[in-house]
């Protein structure tokens, strides 16, 4: 298990970069900036989007390195998940763009995902269920991410547990009424790769 926590930034925030719910889905949007030169609208939308990218993909530095690693050629695995995330995770338009956690990504790759996931916060830690749908092997292991909404404070763990388990307990601490972006991985059995991450919500 790896642990990572810098402790920038105040609770919803990061830089310039604030984190938000409406309607029950979680959004994170730039706060306007003041700029000495004159720019076109189209821009101002690119610069946009590249805060809010870079304020989002911020606390995961450390795990995009591992699960990007196979999309790094000729670029680093920082950069390659740059580049997915600012054509495919930014919705909205300028000035109200916004990151769209149902599309981001902090792993990449072509291991595939069970088709019904979900995870509940108990007193214990984390409880996470999925299904096996056998079309993967059955020894894939399961990988987990969870990042402080609002926070620099990112933990990730490779654990021992396979995709045939269908179940597992990440014996996880809270200090208080924190809440977490969660994001479920698989990797292959052979360690070869990763899938796709899989954002379970906000718990």
């Amino acid at each position: 298990m790896a642990r990572y926590n810098s402790n920038d930034g105040s609770s919803g925030r990061i830089g310039n970069v604030v984190n938000y719910q409406m309607y029950g889905n979680s959004y994170a949007r730039s706060l306007p900036g003041s700029y000495r030169d004159k720019k076109s609208e189209k821009q101002l939308a690119q610069r946009q989007k590249m805060e809010l990218v870079n304020g989002f993909l911020g606390p995961y530095k450390d795990v995009v390195r591992i699960t990007f690693q196979k999309e790094a050629v000729g670029r680093s695995a920082y950069m390659a998940a740059k580049s997915y995330n600012m054509l495919n995770a930014v919705g909205g338009e300028y000035p109200e763009q916004h990151i769209d956690y149902t599309k981001a990504l902090v792993s990449m790759g072509n291991v595939s995902l069970p088709s019904e996931a979900c995870v509940e916060r108990t007193e214990e830690g984390l409880l996470f269920q999925w299904k096996d749908d056998g079309r993967e092997s059955p020894f894939d292991t399961l990988f987990l991410i969870a990042n402080e909404r609002g926070q620099y404070n990112t933990e990730y763990k490779q654990t021992e547990a396979e995709r045939r388990d269908e179940s597992y307990l990440w014996k996880f601490d809270y200090c208080g009424t924190e809440q977490y972006d969660i994001c479920l991985v698989f990797r292959d059995y052979k360690e070869r790769g990763f899938s796709n991450s899989l954002w379970l919500g906000l718990v």
